[in-house]
Order: structure tokens, then sequence, then C-alpha cells
């Protein structure tokens, strides 16, 4: 059964379309860099919103079996698009910096969050044991695919780092399209793959409208948040490394974080850690191999070689995760727990 927009979808396209405005309006007529910042981020919020509520009725309106493809084709459209003009702008630090922290916000503070909203909601909470060490596995080998280049770049000032980032970034392109197979051909895994039917959905034509329209116009306000990022970095004080760790990923990732958080509170925990988790895998072994290839259409030659403490990071965030997801529970401790990492990590990237 397919319906129109409801009242708050129609609120929420018409204010992503203002903001977006306002952003625009702003850049054009050279307002204070910190404004325009603050603002387009405000509009990339809300268009990542649009992206996601379209690629899901799309989803409903296709079938799970494309509905699953395009989750993984568009789950992180915001933050590829952003990080993409981040390295045409030549902002580096801050598009390496961005994958590091979309992997730790989701797997530590988006599942940690879910894992504390959910069990102040519903007490001890059951979620399948094997798709999540399944994925905690993935996520590891993600961390060693990242790895590897960084200490080979580290241990030898060596001409082929280059091609060694290059040909790990095409294994963990080819680990991602094997993982997308597994999942779609494995009844045992795709029944966790989905959440409960959405109800009356858009009719397909109206979701590839909005998720082609929104999906544009978040390249056009990236083009404009990253085109003030030089600025806010010596106006406002922070550094680039937090600024791609903390601020860039959620700017591009909130959306779909809320969504997230919002299914554990219902109780979904399956789900709820597909959404965090499964974001993760799609950011570490889709987004990040991706991005090398991507950037040699730009000046700007993007490379999986990260700073050790970023690396370092993963490794504890991925260690801590796979821990207490391994017993197949999770209780509102183990959320704060996550949390609680996550500060840490976000505390040492402030005064570096």
């Amino acid at each position: 059964m397919t319906r129109g927009l409801n009242r708050f979808e129609t609120i929420s396209v018409a204010l992503a379309v203002i903001i977006a405005a306002a952003a625009g309006a702003l850049a054009l007529a050279s307002a204070a860099n910190t404004v325009v910042f603050v603002v387009s981020a405000g509009a990339l919020v809300a268009l990542a919103w649009i992206v996601g509520v379209a690629t899901e009725q799309l989803g409903a309106s296709a079938g799970p079996k494309v509905g699953g493809v395009l989750n993984a084709t568009f789950g992180n459209a915001a933050e590829l698009i952003i990080t993409i003009f981040a390295i045409r702008a030549g902002q580096l630090e801050v598009a390496t910096a961005s994958i590091t922290g979309s992997i730790l916000g989701n797997t530590l503070l988006v599942l940690g969050a879910s894992f504390f909203i959910g069990g102040l909601r519903n007490g001890l909470q059951s979620f399948n044991q094997r798709v999540a060490g399944m994925n905690a596995s993935m996520l590891a080998l993600a961390v060693i695919g990242l790895g590897i280049p960084t200490l080979f770049g580290h241990v030898a000032d060596h001409a082929d780092v280059q091609s060694v980032s290059d040909i790990t970034a095409a294994i963990l392109l080819t680990l991602y399209v094997l993982m997308l197979v597994f999942y779609f051909r494995t009844p045992e895994v795709a029944h966790v793959s989905g959440h409960e039917p959405i109800g009356p959905h858009w009719p397909g034509r109206l979701a590839m409208v909005l998720l082609l329209l929104s999906t544009g116009a978040v390249a056009v306000i990236s083009d404009v948040f990253v085109g003030t990022l030089d600025a806010v970095i010596s106006d406002v004080g922070i550094s680039a490394v937090f600024l791609g760790l903390i601020i860039v990923p959620l700017v591009g990732n909130i959306a779909e974080n809320i969504v997230g958080i919002k299914i554990a509170y219902q109780n979904d925990m399956d789900f709820s850690m597909l959404v965090s988790l499964g974001s993760s895998l799609q950011i570490a072994l889709g987004v990040a191999p991706a991005l090398v290839f991507i950037s040699l259409l730009t000046p700007h030659h993007f490379d999986l070689l990260f700073p050790v403490m970023q690396v370092v990071s993963l490794a504890a965030a991925v260690f801590i995760t796979a821990l207490i997801a391994s017993d197949g529970e999770s209780n509102w401790l183990e959320g704060a727990q996550l949390m609680a990492v996550y500060g840490i990590i976000a505390t040492a990237v402030w005064y570096l």
C-alpha cells in the first residue's frame, strides 16, 4: 500500500529546503565563516535525514533485497560526499579523521547509547550472537586493513607505500562485496538484517525523486561546508583532527544514529546493532577504500595511512565492542562503558 508524505515528513522536507537555501545564501553573501559553517552543518543534518527516509521508503517499495542493496549504497552517502569534498579541498587530515571518527562514533557512541537507552527502557536485552560475532570479526579485519598500510608507512620510508595502500583498498572493497553477498544469501543472517515492515510507504517514483534531489543537495551544501573548515579551525581554535574525528561524523551520520537508538528503545537490538555496526563496516570496508580510488579524480590522493593514535583507538573500540557483544546480551551499564571509551578518546583528541 502506498501513501504520500505525512505531516512530519512534509515539515522535514520543507525545513531541509529552507536551511539548505539559507546556507547557500549566506555563502554567496560572504557571511561570517562560523555562521555559514553552523547553518550548512544544520542543512546537512536535515538532508541526511531525508536521504535516509527516502532510502528506507524506496527499499520498502522495491522489496527487502533491493532495499538491502540501497541501504548498503546510500547508508553513508552524506558522509562519503562530505569527505570527497574535503579531499578535493586538500583537507586530507580532516578526511582521514572523519573516517576514523565515523567508525568510533558508531561502535562506541551510537552502540553505547543504544545499549544505554534500550537497557533503561527494557532491562536486559538480547540479540543474535552469531551475527554480532561476525560483524565484530569483520570490523577487526577492517582495522587490520587500515593498520597494515599505516604500519608499513611508519616503519619504511618506501616508494611503494602508495601501492600497498591501493592494493589494500582493492582487497577491502572485494571483502565488502563478499560480505553483502553472504548477508543477502544466508537465511539465518538475512532474517535479522531487516526491521519490521514500515506499513504504507511512498510510491517508488516519489522516493526516488526525493532521494536523488536530497543527495544532490548534500553535494552542493558539502562544498559550502568544507569551504569554511580552514577559517573555522583558525577562528574557533579547534584542531583539524577534532573537527574531522568528532564534528564531521556527527553532521553526516546523526540522522541514522538517532534511528539506531530509537530502534533499541523499541527493543529490537538485532536491527539496532545492524544500524550501528553495519554503518561502521560500510565506512571501513566500503567508503574508506572507495575514497582511495575516487581521490584519483582530484588533485589530492587519499591513502590508507592513518595516524597511529587513530589506528590504536580503532583497535581498542573493536576489542571492547567484541568483548561486550560476545554473550549476545546487553544492558545499560555496558552502554555506559562504550560511551566512556568514546569520551576518553574524544578528550585525548581535543588536546592534540
